[in-house]
């Protein structure tokens, strides 16, 4: 417990870009290599995000050029 007036020192975690994972639904415009958030099953799309055809999900994460999820890239 901390005394009125008394300051806390952070928790020592730094967030940095590697901590955010960005998703993206189905139905956006856009281009690039994209990964499942459920099924982990690739795509390579040109113009609108579809639903993921093996499982129907609706959520996308980027990937690298690899296949490579973003989060994992590092």
């Amino acid at each position: 417990m901390h005394e009125l007036g008394e300051t806390t020192e952070p928790d020592g975690r730094v967030d940095d870009e590697r901590d955010y994972v960005e998703f993206w639904p189905a139905g956006v415009a856009t281009s690039g290599w994209f990964l499942c958030a459920a099924c982990g099953n690739a795509v390579i799309v040109r113009q609108v995000l579809p639903r993921c055809m093996l499982c129907g999900e609706r959520l996308w994460e980027r990937a690298q050029v690899s296949g490579t999820p973003a989060s994992k890239a590092v």
